[in-house]
């Protein structure tokens, strides 16, 4: 395992993500439309401990793959927070925590957002190409796939 800018952006993805679904917890309803922002905290809960789990144990990851995941993963955070700071900016003062929670919540997704396109741009920087593989080559010697 090696440690270097990705594996740290990774671990601040989960963490982040983590944080949202506590969050969610505790606001109980954080927005009405419910799948889009709890299947974006949910999945990409598992998709980050997934690829995080990879990296430690010397998994190999397509350096495209990887990158799309992390594009998809700023769209669908930014997306997912606006809609709960949308909702949740205009209510009433008598639920002072739970808005409180829920622009939080809002807020660290709009953040997540953030790193995960850091993730993409610290990806789509790395000079080294990808491997293509066809179906007349048989040769098999060295191959150089992009790690995590």
């Amino acid at each position: 395992m090696e440690f270097n800018n990705r594996l740290l952006l990774k671990i601040i993805e989960l963490g982040i993500a983590i944080a949202c679904c506590v969050l969610n917890e505790t606001v109980d309803n954080l927005s009405k439309h419910s799948l889009i922002v709890c299947g974006t905290i949910g999945g990409f809960t598992v998709i980050c401990a997934v690829l995080l789990v990879g990296h430690v144990i010397g998994s190999v990851v397509e350096k495209r793959l990887n990158a799309l995941i992390s594009l998809l993963g700023c769209i669908l955070f930014v997306a997912s927070g606006a809609l709960v700071i949308d909702e949740w900016h205009d209510a009433y003062d008598f639920l002072k925590e739970r808005k409180r929670n829920a622009i939080a919540a809002g807020s660290l997704m709009i953040i997540n957002g953030a790193v995960f396109l850091l993730d993409t741009l610290s990806i789509c920087r790395t000079r080294t190409a990808v491997p293509v593989f066809t179906e007349g080559s048989t040769k098999k010697n060295k191959v150089e796939i992009n790690r995590f």
